[in-house]
């Protein structure tokens, strides 16, 4: 555990916050978010809890902050590889279906992003500020344009309300699909149990290319009958 003295420059201040951040993704490779306590995370970073706050006003503020620099690391990395996702000749289904491919890959090399994003609804979007819930929706906000963007390239024939429906949907199957694909100890026995309830135990990868790749080609389809 490390001991801080107090921070007085913006640049000591930014440094602290990077180092709180970086404790609590330390947490989220031991434990589940639900898990991750700001006792635990004042304790491991070495500074009073009332010190911590005047960084982060809740965990789910620190945890939403950690979430909005996930979804930039994943922009960083996949931006440039966005060109070769598909082949171009290849007829709109077909390139939603390589779309998707990628989507469900890239997700998976994730997996912080991943989990975070299956607690946003239920857990981080609660005991935070308007001031908090504001940024990180913006943030939010930013992310899915971008994605939505990207997607307009690679699949031209969908307008940009639809382009943005699709990059929604893709944040919303990432957290939900990947709930789902970890299920608690006693699920999981009860999975490998009865082969019957297999099927509700989906491996995330191979749910979500098929879930984003439906949705994809029902916009096409819906993008085709509107002109």
């Amino acid at each position: 555990m490390a001991t801080f003295h107090r921070a007085r420059s913006d640049e000591q201040r930014e440094v602290r916050r990077q180092s709180i951040l970086q404790t609590a993704a330390g947490m989220l490779d031991e434990m589940p978010v639900a898990a991750v306590s700001l006792n635990e995370l004042s304790r491991r970073v070495g500074l009073a809890k009332s010190a911590l706050v005047r960084y982060f006003e809740s965990r789910e503020a620190v945890l939403l902050d950690l979430l909005s620099e996930a979804a930039a690391r994943y922009r960083a990395e996949t931006a440039e590889t966005f060109p070769g996702w598909v082949d171009p000749s290849a007829p709109a289904p077909g390139r939603a279906r390589q779309v998707a491919a990628r989507l469900a890959t890239t997700f998976a090399a994730h997996p912080m992003l991943c989990e975070l994003l299956s607690a946003q609804n239920a857990i981080l979007e609660h005991n935070i500020s308007v001031d908090v819930a504001t940024r990180f929706k913006r943030s939010s906000r930013d992310a899915i344009r971008w994605l939505g963007e990207q997607l307009r390239v690679l699949l031209p024939e969908l307008d940009d309300g639809r382009a943005l429906r699709a990059a929604h949907m893709a944040i919303i199957l990432a957290g939900a699909l990947w709930t789902r694909s970890r299920p608690a100890p006693a699920l999981l026995a009860a999975f490998q149990a009865d082969s019957s309830l297999s099927f509700m135990h989906p491996a995330f990868a191979e749910a979500f290319e098929t879930a984003i790749a439906t949705f994809l080609t029902g916009l096409l389809a819906e993008a085709a009958d509107a002109t």
